[in-house]
């Protein structure tokens, strides 16, 4: 995969991102807050570790070790926006600051349990990406389960409109 690829994957993420979030915008509150039993709870919690993905993935990249969010601090919709927005900047900064040889050599971290790791850089976009892919579709599950339209994030759309 090239630095080519991992941006328009970004790109992708950043266009079915915004798209999520304006279905949701259309929620009642208390339906976002709802525990729907997911692998997450609910719509809030399965964003709040989509954000905290991006925020810990990103802060291992740049060698630069976070905290997890607390749900606490990221009561609102709004709150959500703004922190990923925030972490956003950050992967883009990455990538863009990445050579080729960057993305494919080796950098190590250690995983939530302590696990160390070498891997190839590009490959911990992939897993971000792909991660996002896994939790909008969830999303997009719970959203039908409580009567709401969600919208189409389909890698596809984005081609389509992208090329139009």
């Amino acid at each position: 995969m090239t630095k080519g690829d991992v941006s328009e994957l970004f790109e992708y993420n950043q266009w079915a991102k915004e798209r999520l979030l304006k279905s949701l915008d259309a929620m009642k509150a208390e339906d976002l807050a709802k525990d729907l039993r997911s692998s997450h709870g609910g719509i809030h919690g399965t964003l709040l570790h989509m954000v905290n993905a991006e925020g810990i993935w990103t802060s291992r990249l740049a060698g630069e070790p976070i905290a997890p969010l607390k749900g606490e601090e990221m009561k609102s919709l709004d709150d959500l926006r703004a922190k990923w927005d925030e972490f956003d900047r950050k992967t883009a900064d990455l990538i863009s600051g990445f050579s080729e040889e960057d993305l494919q050599s080796e950098f190590e971290y250690q995983n939530s349990k302590g696990n160390g790791y070498h891997q190839p850089r590009v490959w911990a976009f992939v897993q971000l990406f792909n991660h996002f892919t896994y939790h909008r579709g969830q999303i997009v599950a719970m959203q039908r389960q409580l009567g709401y339209k969600p919208a189409n994030t389909d890698i596809i759309g984005f081609y389509r409109e992208k090329k139009g």
